[in-house]
C-alpha cells in the first residue's frame, strides 16, 4: 500500500499479546490485520536497548526467536521434544506455513479440524528426525485447530483465517524436511543479537510506508497483532471530544488522532491585551469579534496555549488525553501526506469559503480541514484572516521562539517556521499515545 494513495492508507490502533508458554526459547510472532483482513508486514526491526543490538525480520518470515541465555541461534533447547510451531503468517489470507520438529524418527499424523470437530484435511507418512515444513490452505473465513501426533504425543496449534472469499476446499501439503533454521527468520539473522529475561526491546513495524514503534518486555512466546483502521475516518471510539462547551471532531491520519477543527477555548480578551498567567485561559478572536472565533478558532501567544509550561508535548489548552503537538508530531503528520510542497494543500479545507480564492491545492485529502485563523502580532494588531493559518507546536526554539506550521491561500506548501511567542496563532490538539 502506498501511503500516498490516501484512501487505503491505515494506522496503527492496538497490540495483543497471546501467551504460547515457553521455558528457554522465546517466539515472537509479529502480525498485522486490516479491516478485518490479514496485512502482510514488510518487515520488522526488533532492538534490544538494554543490550544496544538489533535485527530485521522480512516477510513471510516475521517470527523472531530468542534464547534468554544464549541469545540467539540455539534452536537445540527443542531437540528433546516434539514441537508444532505457529502458522506463519497468522491470521490467513492465502495460505499459511507450518513447521514441525521432530526429535527422532516417527510416525507423523496430522489433522485439520473446525472449531465445530470436523476434519477438513489430514496427513499421515513416517519422517525422519529433524523440522517438516506444511504449506495450508483454507477454504474460507474459519478458525482451524491444527494437530499433530507423534509417538502419542499430541500437539495443537489455532490458525485463523480471513480470506474473504470462498474456496472449493482445504488443502494441506507436505512441502518437505527443512534445515534447522527453517522459518525461524532469527536465526538466519545476527549473531550478535542477544537477550536476557527483563530486556527491553523496541519493535519498529513496516507496512505499506508507515512506521509503528513499541516497546515490550517480553518473558514467555508472544504473538503481536497489529490492527490497522483507514485514515481520514473519525478515530475509533473517540469520534467526538465535547471540551469546555465545545464540541470538536476526530480524524484519524497514519498513526495519529487529531481534533478536526481549530481550539476555541476560552475567554476573550481584547488584541490590545497580553494573555497572562492567571489562571484562566484566555484566547484572541480576530479583529474582537467573537463570531471569528465560532468560524475560525481562537488565536493563543505560545505561553498560553502552553499553559506556562515549556516542556514539548505537554498538555497546555487540550482536554486531558490529548495535547499540544511537538514539532517531530507536525513531522509526523506531513510526511504522512507526502512532501512538504504538497502536503499543504491536502490538509486545507476546499473551496473558498473560508480559505480567499485561488485556494491553491486544496484537497483535504483526509480531513484534517484547516483553516486561515490568520494572525494576531505582537502589536496587538490582526492580519490575514482567510489568506494564511499558523499553527503552534509545542517545542521551543529558543527562548523567544517557537516552532510553527504555516498554510497560504495561494500554494500547497505547509512552511515551518520559528516564530516570536508573544504572536496570536491557532492550536490543535493531538491524541496522546
Amino acid at each position: 500500500m502506498n501511503p500516498k494513495i490516501l484512501t487505503t492508507a491505515f494506522f496503527f490502533l492496538f497490540l495483543a499479546a497471546i501467551t504460547l508458554g515457553q521455558k528457554t526459547v522465546i517466539l515472537l510472532y509479529f502480525t498485522g490485520i486490516a479491516n478485518g483482513q490479514y496485512a502482510q508486514l514488510d518487515s520488522v526491526h526488533v532492538r534490544n536497548i538494554d543490550k544496544s543490538c538489533d535485527t530485521t525480520l522480512y516477510w513471510p518470515d516475521t517470527v523472531l526467536s530468542l534464547n534468554a541465555m544464549l541469545g540467539m541461534n540455539d534452536l537445540h533447547s527443542f531437540s528433546e521434544n516434539f514441537r508444532v510451531f505457529q502458522n506463519v503468517p497468522n491470521p490467513v489470507k492465502e495460505n499459511t506455513k507450518i513447521l514441525l520438529y521432530l526429535p527422532e524418527n516417527g510416525n507423523v499424523a496430522i489433522d485439520v479440524s473446525l472449531l465445530s470437530g470436523k476434519q477438513v484435511a489430514s496427513y499421515s507418512q513416517e519422517l525422519k528426525r529433524g523440522y517438516h515444513s506444511f504449506l495450508y490452505t483454507p477454504a474460507g473465513d474459519e478458525t482451524y485447530i491444527f494437530s499433530a501426533t507423534c509417538k502419542s504425543v499430541r500437539k495443537s496449534i489455532k490458525m485463523v483465517s480471513s480470506l474473504s472469499r470462498s474456496s472449493s476446499g482445504c488443502s494441506l501439503v507436505y512441502k518437505g524436511p527443512e534445515n534447522e533454521t527453517a522459518g525461524l527468520k532469527s536465526v538466519e539473522t545476527s549473531a550478535n543479537f542477544v537477550f536476557s529475561f527483563g530486556d527491553l526491546l523496541e519493535y519498529t513495524v513496516y507496512y505499506n510506508g508507515l512506521t509503528i514503534t513499541l516497546l515490550s518486555s517480553p518473558t514467555q512466546s508472544t504473538v503481536t497483532t497489529f490492527i490497522f483502521y483507514p485514515s481520514g475516518t473519525p478515530c475509533p471510539g473517540i469520534p467526538k471530544v465535547t471540551y469546555s462547551g465545545q464540541t470538536y471532531n476526530t480524524v484519524q491520519i497514519g498513526t495519529q488522532c487529531w481534533f478536526k477543527e481549530n481550539l476555541n477555548v476560552g475567554t476573550m480578551i481584547n488584541g490590545s491585551q497580553e494573555q497572562t498567567d492567571n489562571g484562566i485561559i484566555e484566547k484572541y478572536c480576530y479583529n474582537d469579534d467573537v463570531h471569528n472565533c465560532t468560524i475560525y478558532g481562537g488565536l493563543y501567544q505560545w505561553d498560553e496555549a502552553m499553559q506556562y509550561l515549556t516542556a514539548e508535548g505537554v498538555k497546555g489548552i487540550c482536554p486531558t488525553g490529548w495535547h499540544l503537538p511537538t514539532d517531530a508530531e507536525w513531522t509526523t503528520l506531513t510526511t504522512f501526506l507526502g512532501v512538504d510542497s504538497i502536503a499543504g494543500g491536502k490538509m486545507k479545507e476546499t473551496g473558498t469559503t473560508h480559505w480567499d480564492s485561488p485556494n491553491t491545492g486544496a484537497t483535504d485529502s483526509l480531513g484534517f480541514n484547516a483553516l486561515p485563523g490568520g494572525i494576531r502580532y505582537s502589536s496587538g494588531d490582526f492580519a490575514y484572516l482567510t489568506n494564511l493559518a499558523y499553527f503552534w507546536s509545542s517545542s521551543q526554539y529558543d527562548a523567544a521562539y517557537a516552532w510553527n506550521r504555516r498554510l497560504a491561500y495561494d500554494d500547497e506548501y505547509v512552511y515551518h517556521y520559528d516564530s516570536y511567542k508573544t504572536g496570536g496563532f491557532s492550536g490543535r490538539c493531538v491524541k496522546d499515545n
